[in-house]
């Protein structure tokens, strides 16, 4: 069965009723305020890059609010973690989005099944990571092209890049919701004479500074250093979007959009609209209330250190923390602390 929109925020309410009415039921249930260690496993980055620096960051943090834990970092990918909490393999998993989630509560591919119920909501970890559409001047100049629509009408051949196809956030939350909705697929660049080839945003980026590809579309946090520095020998422009085909992607995700201002690149000569993706810590179901709640307690007191983990988490608050888009219930634990703190009303 497929779920819409509608309904996942919908079931998402319910749930996180449901879960309100047992935790907070009477006045019955053990106190976390002590410094008790706790054990967990946190997955759902790889093994080199932000992700992983974002999970030994926030990990630290837990085991130092709590000594003794054993906090441990387990590599994966974002939608493999959600597999891995499904299994029980671990507690916490980093970087899931929108296309990771829905797929996995709906069971379409990569997942072989549905993980309905088998994890839950913790925190929102960012979203304010634009998606970065660049071109090389040269080729936009050449071809005459500006935005998405341009290469539509135009049908130019251009060799594009784009991630891996297991990245769910980079190519169904990324650059195929933003082709798609301007009418483009990767077969039509195919055909028009171009080129598709895949990689990670390094690659992409290394690909782009080679001259080997004319285009590519990658998540980041901004300013991107890497970006400015090829910029530098490798002329470049923002791929733009028609307003109302950013809105229609960024609605089908629960995606954001907004501003990436001029003065972040030296390329840009005015602000660009921009798709920005989230990102969210999830919880396997099974996971007892009292390691969820210290492990988002931790977090929540230590939100400055937080923020200075990595630029991605530089919006790490309670507030913000609780921000909730993914169409989830809030994993008991969670909830509670967030509820103890008069963030969840």
């Amino acid at each position: 069965m497929t779920i819409s929109r509608r309904d996942f925020t919908r079931y998402a309410a319910a749930g996180a009723a449901g879960a309100a009415s047992t935790a907070f039921a009477g006045e019955v249930f053990a106190a976390f305020g002590d410094k008790q260690p706790i054990t967990a496993t946190v997955t759902g980055a790889t093994a080199r890059g932000y992700p992983k620096l974002v999970v030994e960051g926030l990990n630290a943090i837990v085991r130092e609010a709590y000594p003794g834990s054993a906090i441990t970092f387990k590599p994966s990918s974002p939608g493999g973690g959600l597999v891995q909490l499904a299994s029980g393999d671990a507690t916490l998993s980093v970087s899931a989005s929108a296309p990771e989630i829905r797929h996995a509560v709906e069971g379409k591919p990569p997942y072989k099944e549905s993980l309905k119920g088998k994890f839950a909501y913790v925190m929102m970890l960012n979203d304010n990571q634009p998606l970065h559409c660049i071109m090389t001047r040269a080729w936009a100049e050449a071809n005459g092209i500006r935005t998405f629509a341009d290469i539509a009408a135009k049908k130019p051949r251009l060799r594009l890049n784009l991630n891996e196809v297991g990245n769910l956030q980079a190519t169904l939350g990324g650059a195929n919701i933003l082709m798609q909705v301007h009418g483009i697929t990767p077969q039509d660049i195919e055909k028009w004479g171009g080129s598709i080839s895949r990689g990670n945003s390094t690659a992409a980026k290394d690909a782009f500074q080679d001259g080997k590809v004319d285009a590519f579309i990658t998540a980041s946090s901004y300013p991107d250093s890497q970006m400015r520095e090829i910029a530098k020998t490798r002329p470049m422009a923002w791929l733009e979007s028609v307003p109302e085909k950013l809105r229609q992607a960024a609605d089908f995700w629960n995606y954001r959009v907004d501003k990436v201002p001029k003065s972040v690149y030296a390329f840009l000569d005015h602000d660009v609209d921009a798709l920005f993706q989230w990102t969210s810590m999830c919880a396997a179901a099974s996971v007892p209330e009292e390691v969820v709640y210290k492990y988002v307690k931790a977090v929540h007191e230590a939100a400055e250190r937080a923020r200075k983990i990595h630029p991605s988490l530089a919006q790490m608050s309670g507030e913000f923390m609780v921000r909730n888009r993914s169409g989830l219930p809030f994993h008991p634990g969670a909830e509670r602390y967030y509820r103890e703190k008069a963030l969840l009303k």
